[in-house]
């Protein structure tokens, strides 16, 4: 059976959803991105570039979703939080060249609620995917890896926190 909203669900909301998850897939790919590359020379580095290659995959499997369910996609969304991750980069944090090492703290943080986040979206649409004519076990397993990846990011949240605040702390040790 073809993916399709059924007249039983509110296709605008499910649109509206959808787009909310690729706008903020968008902004997570580009966040982990910049976080794989900053951090390469960390302990934490391999579990940064999986992450990204993830969310890379699942950022295009949302869009495809948004496609193939014939919802109205809403790039103008999409180039806003593009926009709005980059222009969080600018903020001041006392170095002019390096990064603070509390930035890898914060990161961790905000893409840990990022995934938390987008593990109620893969719930959600397990829960509707029988009747949107797609298949539970794909969104039982992207909610698995949401899972996995908030360990993950617990793992680098932890590494960033052990050195961040330390004076003359390194957060590459």
């Amino acid at each position: 059976m073809a993916p399709h909203i059924p007249d039983s669900i509110d296709a605008k909301l499910l649109g509206l959803y959808l787009s909310d998850h690729l706008t903020g897939a968008t902004a997570g790919v580009s966040r982990i991105g910049r976080m794989a590359e900053a951090f390469a020379d960390t302990p934490v580095a391999a579990g940064l570039a999986q992450l990204s290659a993830a969310l890379r995959r699942e950022r295009e499997l949302i869009h495809g979703l948004i496609h193939d369910l014939g919802v109205r996609q809403r790039p103008h969304r999409q180039a806003a939080a593009w926009l709005a991750e980059h222009a969080g980069r600018l903020k001041l944090n006392g170095r002019i060249v390096r990064r603070s090492p509390l930035t890898m703290v914060l990161e961790a943080e905000l893409m840990r609620s990022a995934v938390m986040g987008k593990l109620g979206g893969w719930e959600t649409l397990q829960e509707l995917a029988p009747e949107l004519g797609l298949d539970p076990a794909t969104f039982a397993t992207l909610a698995a890896d949401a899972r996995s990846q908030i360990e993950t990011l617990g793992r680098v949240h932890e590494h960033a926190r052990r050195n961040a605040f330390r004076k003359h702390g390194d957060i590459s040790t």
